[in-house]
């Protein structure tokens, strides 16, 4: 049995703790020394000398035997209560070997999500070869630096490291400040943060872990330090305590190599047959006389991506632009975007920056009309006749009542209506007399729907008297869902009786232009206000109108019946109104006598529906805009930031009654959509939301009216939001290995390269470290004192009673 089982089995002494390993000793604790000793020894020997004096003349009939037993259990009792009384302390001591604390850094910064060119073809081959990667140099160059050292930072690696559980090995990450969360070798890491700094995180790693025994700090970064404290004093606080400190320098010391678009130019919007300029800014660094090829592809109208130009270009000169123009033109309206992209210009830091693209609207210098009555009427006739006249419209014409062989006149001759989308689509303004929808194409309705909601065209209706009030009692029927576009509402039941006709048509009434219709362009006579005052009150007036009840919530009022018996429970009954319907125009007119004007002024007729067109129409020809400008309150953000989109209107009479939100989305490259929606803030008419921009790029933001599913068929309003890296962390991409070697180096360390990954794990000399441990047992108190006085006790008084002693 060995002194520790032993102590146990006597005392009681629970020290298990100490069985296991390292050489221990133990020494007793309490016992008098010096002159008190020499005093308890004289005292005890005078107790013994004493105590047998008396048993040999007070005794004398014992046998001397039993005298001696007695005698000696009564010194053994005393001698254990004085043991008692001393209180004596046994004191184990043990060294043992524990395991040391091997502290891993990494670098998360943004710069660690850098490329590297690798141009030296050997040394890149080493680096492939070491992380596992045969001899795969594209490979290499295809991972950022944060990757490779996740090829190196293996479970392998770290078990070396550990030195087989001799060292425990702690792996944390940082960037502009220490992460006291472990990181984790199985899953993927990502680079964070604006800033690195290396010398306070390493501070904060050595307070997170003080107290502990260290063998060493292995350091895995590119050693750009952008931010925090200078390195000497925790160089300092290493070299005092004797803990090295490793690091393996990610990426190169080769200078910037890049390449980037900075700008895509071009018009916004362009005419159809004009002569344009697309010019590609191309800036490059490190990468003088390389060559490289331009893509640059376009797509119109949303459809499929195709190749416009394709070039081999020679890079100039570091930081210099590079203009390229290109001659394009296009033969239809609509929407042509760009997208410039930079390929096989070899290895560089960074292809996120290789890509730009830009929009162009292209719209016509005249605006297409397509008119179309239901019956002859005067009106009809000098409509046709003004729109004729005027050369800022292409017009094409088509009377429903006419017969098959009738030539339909028009500047755009037509023998029958649109039957496809991209027909209708061809016109900027649909003008309808009073029409009988029974001769339409069978899917006009759906394609005059997608006209105005989606292509942003404009409608503008005419009623009357044969057609209107018919189509408005059926309204319910699926196929005149379109009426649904008008501005206006007519309740089911509107009644008029004959009296009430032909008490309005015994004398022609006069249109009450509201505040908002004399704003209004469409009712710009004169330019002088009076003038134009004057020339409203005096326009021929009308006798026949169709009554609606009321206008729908956000739209403008133009003009409204001034016979006072026209009203209802909403007021005067409306004459003229418009809306926005998505990005579309819609125009109502309620009379069909306009031609009376001419009575007046020729022009006035003329020029009055010239604008009615112009405002109709116009936004069509513009690309569909919508009555808001999307903006962002800073031009430029960093990755991982909040972006902030705002859609402020320009005329807040164009917000709707009960417009709470605005919906949209945003996009980035090939990824999938994220749904927007925008809300409106403390200023009236302005919508606003935020959306994360965790990596470089180039965001789209697309936004629309209406509900949340209507984004994939309606044309929205857009705007890209540029994401960059911030500069502090890409002003010297590459590998610091001078910062490196000054930290190591102070600490009796040393800077590896990937290639000598192999070698890392023995820079760290110390594994295990010694502990001394102590431990204080009281034995006074111990049990076997209690069982052996109670014995001795016992035993005395048996023989006491044996021997007829008292």
């Amino acid at each position: 049995m060995n002194l520790n089982r032993f102590l146990e089995k006597l005392f009681g002494i629970q020290s298990s703790t100490w069985a296991e390993g390292g050489q221990w000793s133990a020494q007793w604790v309490g016992l008098p020394s010096g002159d008190r000793m020499l005093f308890l020894i004289l005292g005890v020997v005078v107790l013994v000398a004493g105590g047998w004096w008396l048993y040999q003349r007070d005794a004398r009939q014992i046998p001397l035997l039993r005298r001696c037993l007695l005698y000696s259990i009564r010194i053994a009792l005393v001698l254990l209560v004085i043991a008692m009384l001393l209180e004596p302390i046994l004191v184990l001591s043990k060294e043992e070997k524990i395991p040391s604390h091997l502290l891993v850094l990494l670098d998360k910064s943004q710069s660690m999500s850098l490329k590297d060119a690798w141009q030296d073809e050997e040394r890149a081959m080493e680096v492939a070869r070491s992380l596992g990667m045969s001899s795969d140099v594209d490979a290499l160059r295809r991972m950022n630096r944060l990757q490779l050292a996740q090829k190196l930072v293996t479970p392998s690696f770290l078990k070396d490291l550990s030195a087989d559980g001799k060292r425990t090995v702690h792996l944390h990450g940082f960037n502009d400040k220490f992460n006291p969360e472990a990181l984790s070798d199985s899953e993927e890491w990502h680079a964070g943060g604006n800033a690195t700094a290396i010398a306070s995180s390493l501070r904060q790693a050595l307070l997170s872990y003080s107290g502990m025994p260290l063998s060493g700090v292995l350091l895995i970064s590119d050693g750009q330090s952008t931010a925090g404290e200078p390195p000497e004093e925790v160089l300092q606080m290493l070299s005092d305590e004797g803990i090295p400190l490793v690091a393996v320098g990610m990426g190169t010391t080769d200078g910037p190599r890049n390449v980037a678009i900075t700008e895509l130019e071009v018009s916004p919007v362009v005419f159809v047959q004009d002569a344009n300029q697309l010019t590609v800014h191309i800036e490059s660094r490190g990468m003088q006389t390389q060559s490289a090829t331009l893509l640059i592809d376009q797509r119109r109208n949303g459809g499929p991506w195709q190749e416009f130009i394709r070039e081999d270009v020679v890079l100039n000169l570091e930081g210099q632009l590079q203009p390229r123009t290109y001659q394009f033109t296009e033969t239809k309206t609509g929407k042509v975007e760009f997208r410039a992209n930079i390929i096989d210009a070899g290895p560089e830091i960074s292809q996120d920056d290789n890509l730009a693209s830009a929009e162009v609207r292209v719209i016509r210098q005249r605006l297409n009309v397509l008119f179309i009555a239901g019956s002859t009427f005067p009106e009809v006739q000098f409509l046709r006749n003004t729109f004729l006249r005027d050369r800022q419209i292409n017009l094409s014409t088509w009377l429903m009542a006419a017969d098959k062989t009738y030539e339909h006149p028009g500047d755009l001759p037509i023998r029958r209506l649109p039957v496809t989308q991209e027909e209708l689509n061809d016109y900027d303004c649909v003008i309808l007399y009073d029409p009988d929808p029974n001769g339409w194409p069978v899917n006009f309705p759906e394609l005059l729907t997608n006209f105005v909601t989606k292509a942003g065209g404009g409608l503008v209706y005419i009623a009357g008297e044969m057609q209107t009030a018919n189509m408005f009692d059926h309204q319910s029927d699926p196929t005149l869902d379109w009426l649904n576009l008008l501005p206006v509402i007519r309740e089911p039941g509107l009644f008029r009786s004959q009296v009430q006709i032909r008490l309005s048509a015994r004398s022609p009434w006069k249109l009450d232009v509201t505040t908002q219709g004399v704003q209004d362009p469409i009712f710009n006579f004169a330019s002088d206000r009076q003038a134009n005052e004057q020339l409203l009150k005096n326009l021929p007036g009308m006798f026949w109108h169709f009554p609606v009840t009321k206008a729908k919530p956000g739209a403008t009022v133009l003009a409204v019946h001034a016979d006072p018996r026209m009203r209802n429970e909403y007021g005067q009954e409306v004459l003229i109104a418009s809306q926005r319907v998505g990005p579309g125009w819609s125009i109502f007119i309620g009379f069909d006598s306009t031609y009376r004007w001419r009575y007046l002024n020729e022009q006035l007729f003329d020029g009055f529906w010239a604008r009615v067109v112009d405002r109709a129409g116009r936004s069509k020809q513009l690309g569909g805009n919508y009555p808001f400008r999307l903006s962002t309150p800073q031009a430029q953000y960093q990755p991982g930031e909040q972006a902030k989109v705002i859609a402020r209107f320009l005329d807040e009479s164009q917000i709707e009654p009960g417009l709470q939100r605005l919906y949209g989305e945003v996009e980035r490259g090939d990824e999938q959509p994220i749904p927007l929606t925008l809300t409106e803030g403390n200023q009236r008419g302005e919508f606003s939301t935020n959306f994360p921009v965790p990596s470089p790029g180039t965001y789209f933001v697309r936004v629309w009216m209406g509900d949340e599913a209507a984004g994939a068929s309606v044309k929205a309003a857009t705007m890209p939001i540029k994401v960059e890296f911030p500069n502090q962390e890409l002003q010297n991409p590459t590998l610091n290995e001078a910062y490196l070697e000054t930290m190591s180096s102070s600490t009796g360390g040393w800077v590896y390269q990937l290639s000598e990954m192999n070698d890392i794990v023995g820079a760290f000399k110390i594994k295990e470290v010694s502990r001394f441990l102590e431990e204080r047992q009281e034995i006074w108190d111990a049990p076997i004192f209690y069982i052996l006085i109670f014995g001795l006790l016992v035993t005395e008084w048996i023989l006491r009673k044996w021997c007829r002693l008292i």
